[in-house]
């Protein structure tokens, strides 16, 4: 079984072997690699404990790097998931298997190279058009940080197409449910902000400010419940700021 034992890893990293603790993380993603069609949920502490890692031990980057550079093989070969294909369930739907361009993107964003997730695109986008325009709502952020504006425009949909659902989630559904209930609100609105700012970003590289805060006035002034409002605002401040909440809740308490 592939994973990580978490305490174990804290342990040595308090202790400053960060060299074992990426040995660790490196056994536990190539173990992933061994599972049949693995999901999120199999590599999901591997990625954590590595970014951390990776943001104080400067070998951990490195070795990241030489991750997304392999899962750049791997999807130039036409192998588009991470793992072992099962023959038994071909053609069936496996909710959250995890396709390599989004890891690819995932371990950019953590190298802080959006440049090469932008380069990646252009060349599926070549190569694979159906696949871009498949995965180009993740592509999104990093071409946009690329200055590439034109091609933003060309695959962003409309901004606010996603705020009458989170409407209609927030009267229903708590922002962050217990630690077992999935978090569909929060993923809405994620989306939601994430779209806005896109646009936003694309009509400011295009020199448009009053039509970017425009859409960004419309955003919050189009939502209902006063703490999703909040929290719009805040994401769109600083991103990421609604996953680090929902990350910090699912942490067991210290000493648990």
């Amino acid at each position: 079984m592939a994973g990580i034992d978490p305490k174990l890893v804290e342990e040595l990293r308090q202790q400053g072997r960060y060299d074992e603790v990426l040995t660790l993380l490196q056994q536990a993603f190539c173990a992933v690699e061994l599972l049949s069609e693995p999901t999120w949920s199999d590599l999901f502490m591997t990625m954590l404990e590595w970014k951390e890692l990776a943001g104080e031990h400067g070998p951990a980057r490195t070795a990241l790097a030489q991750v997304r550079d392999e899962q750049v093989l791997h999807l130039a070969a036409g192998d588009l998931y991470v793992g072992r294909r099962d023959p038994a369930r071909a053609g069936e739907h496996i909710f959250g298997r995890i396709k390599r361009f989004w890891l690819i993107i995932e371990l950019n964003e953590v190298l802080g190279d959006a440049r090469s997730t932008w380069k990646l695109f252009t060349e599926l986008e070549a190569d694979r058009p159906d696949l871009a325009r498949e995965y180009a709502w993740r592509a999104l952020p990093a071409i946009v940080a690329s200055g590439d504006f034109a091609l933003a425009d060309r695959y962003r949909g409309e901004p606010l197409r996603m705020l009458d659902s989170v409407n209609e989630a927030s009267r229903a559904l708590p922002l962050f449910p217990l630690q077992d209930g999935a978090p569909r609100l929060a993923a809405e609105l994620m989306s939601l902000v994430g779209d806005v700012s896109i646009g936003a970003a694309v009509l400011r590289g295009q020199g448009r400010e009053d039509r970017a805060a425009e859409l960004c006035n419309a955003l919050l002034a189009g939502i209902e419940s006063e703490e999703v409002k909040a929290w719009a605002r805040r994401e769109l401040d600083a991103p990421g700021s609604i996953n680090n909440a929902l990350v910090e809740r699912s942490m067991p308490p210290e000493g648990a």
